[in-house]
């Protein structure tokens, strides 16, 4: 087995199976492969294709830059442990490579885009780049480097990190990097042109995560503040052009506020070619005039731009926002699968544009490459799964587990359900008692994850808080829209309170940043209590989605693609914080009678499949106990 798949351990039960499945399909189609995490999916993908990297460079895709370096540290561990010499690199964005950035220091943290501005005017003057002349690449061909190693190379030599990874990339066998440098036509042209996407394996990981990374790409909005600042930014240039954006403001602004000042309830769907076509018969205007002033808009927006940049400030402008918005609304607004949202905020209005259409613009990507590999611990069912990122010839397995089931203890509760759009205070109360009862039974890191926050703060009023921090218990709760720096020391604390007398509870939303993307190895979560089942709240954006899906595969597959299939694998998501090795012991509770339906149960994990029983609420302590007990022998 060795010989054939470049593997660096002792193979674990599953894995040699897994690069046969592997090996015997890469060249016929896509390869769709479900293993649970722990399960030693990227040294295994790696092992079956690096035999063929010399013909075949492997394109490693990620969800987020911060995951980039999983698959390089595999591919040292290859070298090291095989006597093999390949070469990879964890390849970031200019956000996180540009020495420039980090030098002028500005008061607000720059994006994507802002530095991409930054580097597009700066670039000639640029000392690091001017330094890319000197580099000799053979210094960074010393084995696979991880994004840190790079970034150190360069500050030493003084050379720009993000050309200098550019230049690396014909030598690379492995290249990881984020999901948006593939399905994002604007940033894979930069790669593409180094690393020949034709003849280059693919591997998506966490690829559950495609449809809503390609939503979330061609999607944006704006908001009257929006407006606001853009009017603030014109009215500082002097000319005739600048007054005909500024009259193009106002009328966007008074219409805006005329057509939804009464928004039934939060939000509502809003057709924007009868909105701009009422707006331009008032002013006697037509489209082309329209997209004429909007062309206008942008540039202005780039000259505000360039003044904050040379002004110190975070290169952004609300006009230059406003109209890209417009231009894309104008380009999209007859397009099937593209919907147009109007929601309201107290005295704000929010126009949204979201782009549904996942399969539709995902299925000429996967046509680039030589193949491609879509793996995941929450791919099933991967029928669904396949058809909705448009896959038309691939082949598909879900491995089983490699967790020890005698450590495994799943429970469906009686009684309990977050069904319909309000929880009563007597359900709420009743999910309280019965996590009372959980977190005395389990005396180490456990988590409540909650179907939504609004689920979560319910509990938070029935009680939650105060009765676990009268059992002297710490508290962490995940808050809605919180920085990554607070969710991060959370995060660390959470997981500090594992080997602390008092062991903590972490409370969190199935739909939010600890629930999936966490890692919890070992002691830092022993339990889940999940509370209720993370279906999308039905609201407007939820109902078109669903018309969308049920025009395009029928109703009952549309429901089950777009609502069903979702929610579950947000709760398979947030019960596989628990278990990430062989050695590690988990203790579920599904906190919602429903997961006793065949229908929700058969999207599970297999560990809790194979494993899940029936209790009531008031036997949920000393059962607890007595599986614990039984942990121990």
């Amino acid at each position: 087995m060795r010989r054939k798949f470049f593997f660096p351990y002792d193979p674990r039960e599953g894995q040699e199976e897994f690069m046969e499945f592997i090996s015997k399909n890469i060249d016929e189609g896509a390869v769709c492969l479900n293993a649970s995490t722990g399960f030693g999916k990227t040294p295994a993908i790696l092992a079956a294709l690096l035999p063929r990297a010399k013909k075949h460079k492997i394109i490693w895709a990620v969800r987020t830059g911060n995951e980039t370096d999983r698959p390089i540290e595999e591919l040292k561990i290859i070298n090291d442990n095989l006597g093999k010499e390949f070469f990879g690199l964890s390849y970031r964005g200019k956000r996180d490579m540009c020495l420039l950035a980090r030098d002028i220091r500005l008061e607000e943290e720059m994006d994507y885009q802002d530095v991409s501005f930054l580097c597009e005017n700066r670039r000639k003057n640029c000392d690091y780049y001017l330094g890319l002349q000197n580099l000799d690449v053979e210094d960074f061909l010393g084995g696979p480097k991880l994004y840190s190693e790079i970034l150190k190379l360069c500050c030493e030599q003084g050379v720009c990190p993000y050309f200098a990874q550019r230049e690396l990339l014909p030598y690379a066998d492995v290249v990881s990097l984020s999901y948006n440098y593939i399905i994002d036509d604007g940033m894979s042209w930069s790669v593409k042109r180094l690393v020949p996407f034709t003849s280059s394996f693919l591997v998506v990981d966490e690829a559950h995560n495609l449809q809503s990374a390609c939503g979330n790409l061609n999607s944006d909005r704006i908001t009257l503040g929006t407006l606001t600042y853009a009017l603030r930014e014109i009215q500082k240039f002097n000319s005739l052009e600048a007054r005909r954006v500024e009259n193009l403001i106002n009328r966007l602004r008074s219409e805006l506020q005329h057509a939804f000042e009464k928004v039934p309830g939060e939000e509502m769907e809003f057709n924007p070619k009868d909105f701009l076509g009422n707006m331009l018969r008032k002013i006697g205007a037509d489209r082309y005039l329209l997209v004429e002033v909007l062309q206008l808009m942008n540039e202005y927006g780039v000259k505000v731009r360039r003044s904050q940049l040379e002004e110190g400030k975070n290169p952004r402008s609300s006009l230059f926002h406003l109209s890209n918005f417009w231009l894309t609304v104008i380009e999209n607004m007859d397009v099937q699968g593209v919907a147009f949202i109007a929601s309201r905020e107290r005295e704000n209005i929010i126009l949204e544009m979201w782009d549904m259409r996942a399969a539709e613009i995902l299925r000429d990507k996967w046509k680039n490459f030589y193949s491609c590999i879509f793996c995941s611990g929450t791919l099933n069912p991967i029928k669904a799964f396949a058809e909705t990122i448009g896959l038309e010839n691939y082949a598909g397995k879900s491995f089983h587990s490699p967790f020890d089931k005698d450590k495994i203890a799943a429970y469906v509760t009686r009684g309990l359900t977050t069904r319909g759009e309000e929880l009563s205070e007597e359900m709420a109360k009743a999910y309280v008692d019965a996590i009372e009862k959980f977190v005395d039974a389990v005396k180490s890191n456990i988590a409540i994850f909650t179907s939504s926050y609004r689920i979560q703060n319910d509990l938070i009023t029935a009680g939650l808080r105060e009765m676990v921090e009268n059992k002297g218990r710490p508290f962490f709760a995940e808050k809605e829209g919180m920085s990554g720096d607070s969710s991060r020391e959370i995060l660390d604390s959470f997981k500090d309170a594992a080997y602390e007398k008092n062991p903590g509870v972490l409370c969190a939303p199935c739909t939010g940043r600890f629930a999936e993307g966490a890692d919890f190895p070992g002691k830092e979560l022993e339990g889940v209590f999940l509370v209720g089942i993370p279906f999308d709240r039905m609201s407007i954006k939820t109902q078109l989605y669903l018309k969308y899906y049920e025009t395009i595969y029928g109703k009952e597959k549309g429901i089950y693609y777009a609502y069903v299939v979702p929610a579950l694998r947000r709760a398979s998501q947030a019960l596989g914080r628990v278990l990430r090795s062989k050695e590690d012991q988990g203790i579920f509770i599904l906190g919602d009678e429903r997961y006793n339906e065949k229908r929700f149960q058969q999207l599970l994990p297999d560990y809790i499949q194979e494993n899940l029983q029936t209790i009531e609420t008031h036997d949920i302590t000393s059962e607890l106990k007595t599986k614990l007990h039984s942990f121990q022998k």
